[in-house]
């Protein structure tokens, strides 16, 4: 048996303590060994000590019913609950640490104090950070684009001519000026690239610079996020920002000045710019590929899923509206000019919650008889598998997906009222649409028709459907069980049943899950509690998801949703356990919300 010291200091959230604070817990330890069967916690009593499992399994009771279990590495009894009773469920050694000790450093210590207040405040996202050596987002999401200005802007009026211009950017060692007005109200901006345009078509030197600025110029406030400021230069595909203050110019920054953050991950700003110049399929997978690495390098360094949903929705809709529209050339050029329609995703992308290992899940609506777009929609299937986005195996493709407003109006009519087991299958995949290129106007009326069409019975058939795939062995034994996969155990559950409370309350356009979270808690549709945990677990699932992922392409594999419980630490292991008792509680409204347990 390791000395007592030793052993804690191995172990998570101990390895948060200072060698004093150590001292102090192992100095007043006691140590107790417990037969099997007998109580270590009786009910009522208000113990003075907080238990720390060395070996062996503690089950925790209430009414006589198992609500949780401990094992080695884990603590309870923090907390005091007269209803409760702790027995040892086999030979048992735990070390009793004196409550008043363990509360005295709580108090003293930010990060070990942290780490139990977001246990109870079910903050189950940020956990992992506390132990993160590296971590991104206090650099990325909490560094303002204020503290990247590195000199005082260099500005010019509109009436400036292009060579005093020139001059002037030259004296101040800079690619870019500002042209700004009397109040330094940003109007334009110069950049190299203008004056390549210049020297093409120019007349003179002494033309004005207005002739020639990028206009209007693309501004953030001096206390903008620098990840949104890397996020408008992926949109945009530019090179410098204009920083302002109360409207006034602050300075300039670049592409470069941010990629200072990233470093040493490839530059996500250089990719997305080879992926906007990219002219053929070949360049566009290679580039793609690259994204894909890029993004897995920020996972692995503490970017958080829904920090990275925003980067990886721009990056997924580019990619498609550009192979969209290189193959909508070549077919048109071919066959002549295609009906109009609407190409919509569904699934995690019409969510805007992809992760890297995702796959198509795309249909069209058309107008009209639709001719040629389904032989046009295989194509761009065909191109976007090509690229680095893989065919979905269920086929849920627009090339065979691909039909009129008013068909898709039947058969979502029909799949409400014939509740069998394939069509709710089909609307758990339909019924988050989003437009991703075409008439926005065609995927708008079938959603208003869906809204007037779903029945209260297929409510309550979705919802049950998200309430049969349960947390894994009850909750519980999560170490008895080698592989876990994170989407049908964890994901699916809260993703189908937020879809229905969705569908329900006529938020079918909101298709991201955090936001029908907050459309459902600000309607009082769900307790306030009950959704922010439902949040935090569905974050904590999916950053899990997308560590795994992400490590498996760095590794060269095939990422996937399985995890392997024994190569995720105890605390990871540990919160897992604690998301699955939400999802449990959160079924459980779904059942009695929805009065499921009285049959369907």
């Amino acid at each position: 048996m390791l000395p007592p010291k030793e052993f804690l200091r191995k172990i998570k959230p101990f390895n948060l303590l200072k060698e004093e604070e150590l001292e102090k817990i192992v100095g007043e330890l006691e140590v107790e060994a417990y037969e099997e069967g007998e109580e270590i916690i009786k009910r009522g009593e208000n113990s003075n000590y907080v238990y720390f499992v060395y070996s062996g399994v503690v089950g925790v009771y209430e009414n006589g019913e198992l609500i949780d279990r401990f094992s080695r590495g884990e603590i309870f009894g923090l907390t005091h609950n007269p209803q409760r009773v702790a027995v040892a469920e086999e030979d048992t050694i735990c070390y009793l640490i004196k409550k008043d000790v363990f509360m005295d450093i709580m108090e003293k210590n930010k990060l070990f104090s942290d780490f139990f207040k977001s246990f109870e405040e079910k903050r189950f996202s940020r956990i992992p950070d506390l132990f993160r050596e590296e971590e991104i987002t206090d650099r990325l999401f909490l560094t303002r684009v204020g503290e990247l200005i590195s000199k005082k802007p260099v500005v010019c009026s509109p009436y400036t001519s292009i060579r005093d211009a020139a001059i002037k950017m030259e004296l101040n060692g800079v690619g870019s000026i500002v042209v700004v007005d009397d109040n330094l109200k940003p109007l334009g901006i110069l950049t190299s690239k203008d004056f390549r345009t210049f020297i093409i078509y120019g007349k003179s030197h002494q033309e004005k610079v207005s002739a020639y600025m990028t206009s209007p110029v693309v501004a953030v406030d001096y206390s903008t996020p620098v990840f949104e400021a890397h996020l408008e230069l992926l949109k945009r595909g530019i090179n410098h920002l204009v920083v302002t203050e109360n409207g006034k110019v602050r300075g300039v920054i670049t592409a470069n000045d941010i990629l200072t953050l990233f470093e040493p991950t490839t530059s996500l700003i250089v990719l997305y710019r080879k992926l906007k110049k990219a002219k053929s399929l070949e360049e566009i997978k290679n580039t793609f590929k690259n994204l894909t690495k890029s993004i897995s390098s920020l996972v692995m360094r503490g970017m958080h899923f829904y920090d990275l949903s925003n980067i990886l929705t721009e990056i997924y809709d580019y990619l498609v509206v550009k192979v969209i529209e290189m193959e909508k050339e070549r077919f048109e050029r071919e066959w002549g000019k295609l009906p109009s329609f609407a190409w919509v995703h569904m699934g995690s992308s019409a969510r805007k919650e992809q992760v890297i290992a995702t796959d198509q899940d795309n249909a069209i609506v058309h107008e009209g008889d639709g001719e040629g777009l389904s032989q046009f929609a295989e194509s761009v299937n065909n191109a976007l598998d090509y690229v680095g986005i893989p065919k979905c195996r269920g086929g849920y493709m627009a090339m065979n997906w691909c039909k009129s407003v008013e068909e898709w109006k039947s058969v979502f009519s029909e799949w409400f009222i014939k509740l069998t087991p394939d069509n709710l299958r089909f609307l758990s995949v339909f019924l988050d649409l989003r437009v991703i290129y075409g008439d926005e106007k065609l995927c708008k009326e079938l959603i208003e028709h869906i809204k007037r069409e779903h029945t209260s019975q297929s409510l309550r058939y979705l919802a049950y459907d998200a309430t049969i795939a349960e947390p894994p062995l009850g909750l519980f034994g999560l170490r008895m069980k080698k592989e876990i996969d994170l989407k049908m155990n964890g994901i699916y559950p809260i993703v189908n049943g937020v879809r229905v409370l969705a569908l329900e309350h006529g938020l079918i356009e909101v298709t991201n899950t955090r936001e029908r979270l907050e459309e459902l808690k600000e309607a009082h549709v769900m307790d306030a509690d009950l959704a922010e945990s439902l949040n935090e677990t569905y974050e904590f699932l999916q950053d899990l998801r997308l560590r795994l992922q992400a490590k498996e392409v760095v590794e060269g594999k095939k990422a996937d949703n399985v995890i392997k419980v024994s190569e995720i630490d105890r605390i990871e292991a540990f919160v897992l356990k604690e998301g699955f008792k939400v999802i449990k509680k959160f079924q459980n409204f779904l059942k009695g919300h929805y009065s499921i347990e009285r049959g369907l």
